[in-house]
């Protein structure tokens, strides 16, 4: 599968994409047993809402702060008390997360053609953490953080983040996400977008869709 010859960058979205967000389901089943599926959903779902909604409010917070949030909504939602060390060891989870099984030999592959970057909602610490855990921290020219610019995606000026980094046009970058509203904002804003679409998932329908659609990053080689 090839890429537009005037690609020369990568760049990649985390949660989702590099890192598997369900590798928390045994941390959360160890803290509450048969709700940690209802758990997990709601959590997800406000963790994203909340980004938005700060960002529209103007209320910046790091992206731990918003995960913690989002948490005590969903158990209170549930009915479910929170105790303060169960509320540290989830948000912990985001720092060691698992990456998905075919990242190292597609990042290795495709490290020998392009300029790699990470591009993230996430905390510099959590990104670095996640990286560094996984063993593929020394794939990536650069590990770019909204926390940067105070400012949540799909807002264009956290995209800007990438061709400033690399010293590139937009028209140079191509943005690897599983999430189909990050893939809308990131056409939206010009870069070229590839969708890695693991769970046959459905495309916004936004107007702004990806120009490439893969089932595993390997298929990049």
């Amino acid at each position: 599968m090839k890429l537009p010859e005037q690609i020369k960058a990568l760049v990649f979205d985390a949660f989702g994409t590099l890192f598997n967000v369900l590798s928390l389901d045994q941390r959360l089943e160890s803290h509450f047993g048969d709700q940690a599926p209802a758990i997990n959903a709601i959590w997800r779902q406000k963790q994203l809402q909340y980004t938005w909604l700060k960002s529209l409010m103007n209320r910046y917070e790091p992206f731990s702060t918003v995960t913690s949030q989002a948490l005590s909504f969903a158990c209170e939602e549930l009915g479910i008390k929170l105790e303060e060390e169960v509320r540290v060891h989830m948000v912990q989870g985001y720092y060691e997360l698992q990456a998905f099984q075919e990242l190292k030999e597609g990042l290795g592959g495709l490290k020998e053609h392009y300029k790699l970057a990470i591009l993230s909602n996430a905390d510099p610490a959590m990104l670095n953490s996640a990286a560094k855990h996984n063993e593929i921290d020394h794939f990536f020219d650069a590990i770019l953080s909204v926390d940067s610019i105070k400012q949540f995606k799909p807002i264009p000026t956290v995209y800007q983040l990438a061709p400033d980094a690399l010293e590139l046009s937009a028209s140079e970058i191509a943005f690897v996400s599983s999430n189909t509203w990050d893939v809308s904002g990131a056409k939206s804003f010009g870069l070229f977008t590839i969708w890695i679409n693991r769970n046959e998932s459905t495309m916004e329908k936004l107007g702004f869709g990806a120009d490439l659609e893969i089932n595993s990053l390997v298929e990049l080689l």
